[in-house]
């Protein structure tokens, strides 16, 4: 039998063998088993919610609850008063307001919260009735209903609540002070189900429509004659048939994205670290400039002096070819130079999957 490891200031059950769960195995598991219980306990009270739902998901997340340091119960802030939590791990801080699951959650908390994050000098503050978790940013203008930067509930489509769960309170991420990147990504990931959800509400219909005008004999293979028939997308097919389409995530080297307008397609290469975008070689863009300001005189100078460098080339009248690779600061300066007119890029590119860069946007941080 194996000695048990001590480190001073761990919990000792997550200092198990090599083959313990991951973080979000086990609050996945906390999760069933909360959800288990509340069938018989509907409506538990604000101090059961602390024990039994609280705690125990801070800890399946790899927080030291047994750390007053970590974990610091009801501390009285130079205000006198005292939130339930204040967790404080290496480079994050979030205040953490607890409820009974009876009590509907509402501006009043939000206030509440937010004020005790204020005090504890961060932005972040957490309110929970044990069922519903919302999640509070002061830097948000507004009411304090519009500070709500994400709202989690327990038994969402798709059993989906662990999995967000876990990435909000994933211990790594916010002892990095990198919780407003796990922020993002979660809130793309509701987008998407959300998305997801409207495209098999407003496609399936087509699909069948198809299905029956042609006899097609599988939903499957109607789904693929519809997107060959472009009267659904590729993308749109995909999330039809069950193909998981992936979330962008900020940490990428490099993402691959296309722009077509007119005859022209486009081909980058989008950096999230430099924050650059490379029109590739081979690359087509439409040989116009629309408008005469001074945008439309800039991308004219600038178009003179790339076809007498060789990084443009003449294919007609109509469209011109990158010769070379050509660097941007912003993929709306990309999109300019494809299009030849003022463009968003932000709503022109669009990656493998088919989802806008605007999905990649990265998000402030203070």
């Amino acid at each position: 039998m194996e000695a048990a490891i001590s480190v001073p200031g761990t919990p000792s059950a997550l200092l198990c063998c090599p083959h313990m769960p991951s973080a979000p195995d086990r609050i996945r598991e906390a999760v069933t088993a909360i959800h288990d219980w509340l069938t018989h306990t509907p409506n538990p009270g604000e101090a059961v919610v602390r024990q039994a739902i609280v705690l125990r998901v801070l800890h399946a997340a790899g927080f030291d609850i047994w750390n007053p340091a970590e974990v610091v119960p009801e501390e009285t802030n130079a205000t006198g008063n005292r939130a339930d939590f204040l967790i404080r791990s290496g480079h994050g801080a979030f205040a953490l307001e607890l409820k009974g699951m009876n009590v509907t959650l509402g501006a009043a908390h939000y206030q509440q919260a937010a004020t005790y994050a204020v005090n504890e000098g961060t932005r972040w503050a957490i309110v929970t009735n044990g069922r519903v978790w919302a999640v509070l940013d002061e830097h948000l203008p507004g009411r304090w209903e519009d500070r709500v930067a994400l709202k989690l509930e327990l038994g969402q489509e798709g059993h989906t609540f662990a999995g967000d769960l876990a990435a909000l309170l994933d211990v790594d991420t916010w002892r990095a002070g990198r919780f407003p990147d796990a922020l993002h990504g979660i809130r793309q990931r509701q987008q998407q189900r959300l998305d997801e959800a409207r495209i098999r509400r407003e496609k399936t219909p087509l699909v069948e429509q198809v299905r029956q005008q042609f006899g097609i004999a599988t939903f499957d293979l109607a789904a693929q004659a519809a997107a060959e028939m472009n009267r659904i997308t590729e993308a749109e097919r995909d999330t039809l048939l069950g193909r998981s389409i992936s979330v962008p995530t900020q940490d990428a080297q490099c993402v691959p994205f296309s722009y077509r307008t007119r005859t022209a397609v486009a081909h980058a290469e989008y950096r999230p670290a430099a924050g650059t975008w490379t029109v590739l070689a081979g690359s087509t863009a439409l040989n116009r400039i629309q408008g005469e300001g001074s945008n439309a005189q800039a991308l004219r100078r600038r178009r003179t002096q790339q076809l007498a460098d060789g990084v443009l080339r003449e294919l007609d009248g109509a469209l011109l070819r990158f010769e070379r690779d050509v660097v941007f600061d912003s993929p709306s300066m990309a999109a300019v130079a494809v299009s030849g007119a003022s463009k968003n890029g932000w709503v022109c590119w669009k990656d493998d999957s088919g989802q806008l860069a605007d999905a990649y946007r990265a998000k402030p941080t203070s």
